[in-house]
């Protein structure tokens, strides 16, 4: 029997998840089968984007409270539309920090991440062909570092909750970057002039984290 491995796993928290695919057996000896695995592409993800609130409440149809932010809902509800079903976004697949609990939904009935921080922790182990290694461009020239390329960044404490001081602060975001700008209007002037709206834009250059998981 031959089963081909779609990703290697190696060790770390990070380690890429080891993905399999079985193959029906054959009689003749030392054979090979190939198979091909479909690699999610950028330009896809862009054109697949889910805006707006996906998770609603389905009797009222309103946003139910504590899920006003978001954008890791968003980001899972694109990933599920290009075919990533999110099987593997589970706890034994992401770091939840002190304090804090997993958070997922489902939607239409897929695995879904509620935090941009739990989902960036999953997107470290590269669980779908095409994303590639997660780079650390923490900094205030953040944009500089990925300028000119594709993929999803994430964003980990610039924003402050409800209770919170700046020190402490815990919101995050996680989006689409093509290479001049997130999928939010206006983000292309925000990132550039680095915009802040008290309230409503948060700085992205406070970030403690800023991770980049680079897509073509």
């Amino acid at each position: 029997m031959t089963v081909a491995k779609q990703k290697k796993a190696v060790g770390g928290a990070g380690a890429p998840l080891k993905q399999q695919a079985k193959v029906r057996t054959n009689t003749t000896k030392d054979s090979v089968c190939k198979i091909d695995v479909p690699v999610v592409k950028f330009a896809d993800l862009w054109a697949s984007y889910v805006t707006g609130n996906p998770y609603r409440d389905p009797k009222s149809g309103k946003v139910p409270l504590g899920y006003e932010n978001q954008c890791a809902i968003r980001m899972s509800a694109t990933l599920h539309k290009v075919g990533i079903e999110m099987k593997s976004f589970t706890p034994a697949n992401v770091m939840v920090k002190s304090g804090d609990h997993f958070g997922r939904i489902l939607l239409d009935g897929k695995f879904t991440a509620v935090r941009a921080d739990q989902l960036g922790s999953w997107l470290r182990k590269q669980p779908f062909c095409g994303l590639q290694k997660a780079e650390d461009i923490t900094g205030r020239d953040w944009v500089s570092r990925v300028q000119g390329r594709t993929g999803i960044v994430m964003f980990d404490g610039y924003w402050t909750r409800d209770g919170e001081s700046a020190a402490v602060a815990s919101g995050g975001h996680i989006d689409l970057w093509n290479g001049e700008k997130l999928t939010g209007f206006g983000t292309g002037l925000r990132v550039q002039w680095n915009i802040v709206i008290r309230g409503i834009w948060s700085d992205f250059r406070d970030s403690r984290t800023i991770l980049f998981f680079p897509i073509q």
